[in-house]
């Protein structure tokens, strides 16, 4: 009303009205665009997320992407290493990290939702020439063990001591420190590490163990200061599509 006031006096105002009109809606536009963009990251997980030249794909990518789409919201991707993923979210300079798994500390550097992408499992990979099977923590005693760098594992294998963690960076790498004998074993999700192995021409090389040495839900996780109907929202959202798509979670393959 107050501009309608000024402009009424003023011919030359009159004549600008429309042009100042619409900038006041393209800055709504915007701001509204914005508000509706988010912008998440993740590291490359073989056949569960991809990065292509063609853009993302997998289905942690496609769940993620259509269940936002489908609440509203504009989604991009950038692939970084997974410690500077964490730490982008947690800044709050990026809006969520795609394939986390949660425990205490970042239940309390992140908004979790209810409802889980998928389930993983954390597998112990070894050479078939010197097959390493995990029967528990006490297995690995004695060995060199290829560990991923800012990893979530299971109380058993963090507490665990006995064997001599090595520091892997990224799933490729530790395979190659495998096969080179560099490494006596390492830690990685099933279902990644043997698509990387097949991906690498090395699959009939390694050995992935039947029991489980770690594992759980893995979930898009959000920064902190998200609102937590919105996760609500997206938890209640994303169990649909995943009932709706009847997506379950990788199928397991042995040894």
């Amino acid at each position: 009303m107050i501009f309608k006031h000024i402009f009424r006096f003023s011919p030359a105002g009159r004549s600008r009205l429309p042009s100042f009109t619409l900038l006041l809606v393209l800055m709504l536009v915007a701001s509204v665009a914005h508000a509706e963009r988010l912008r998440l990251v993740t590291e490359e997980w073989p056949s569960l997320i991809d990065n292509t030249d063609q853009g993302p794909v997998g289905i942690l990518w496609e769940m993620s992407r259509n269940v936002l789409n489908n609440l509203g919201y504009e989604v991009t991707l950038e692939f970084v290493p997974w410690r500077r993923a964490q730490r982008l979210v947690v800044e709050g300079k990026r809006d969520g990290i795609i394939g986390i798994g949660i425990n205490d500390e970042r239940e309390g550097n992140y908004r979790f939702p209810e409802e889980s992408l998928l389930l993983s499992e954390t597998v112990l990979v070894s050479r078939k020439s010197d097959y390493v099977a995990y029967t528990g923590p006490e297995s690995l005693a004695g060995l060199q063990i290829g560990i991923s760098k800012g990893y979530s594992y299971s109380s058993e294998i963090s507490n665990a001591k006995g064997f001599d963690r090595v520091a892997m960076p990224g799933i490729e790498s530790g395979l190659r420190m495998l096969v080179l004998g560099r490494i006596d074993a390492m830690l990685a999700n099933r279902h990644v590490v043997l698509a990387e192995a097949k991906r690498l021409g090395i699959a009939g090389e390694i050995a992935v163990s039947e029991s489980a040495a770690s594992g759980g839900p893995i979930y898009l996780a959000f920064r902190r200061d998200m609102p937590e109907e919105f996760a609500v929202q997206f938890s209640n959202a994303l169990r649909r599509y995943k009932a709706d798509n009847l997506i379950t979670d990788p199928p397991h393959n042995g040894p």
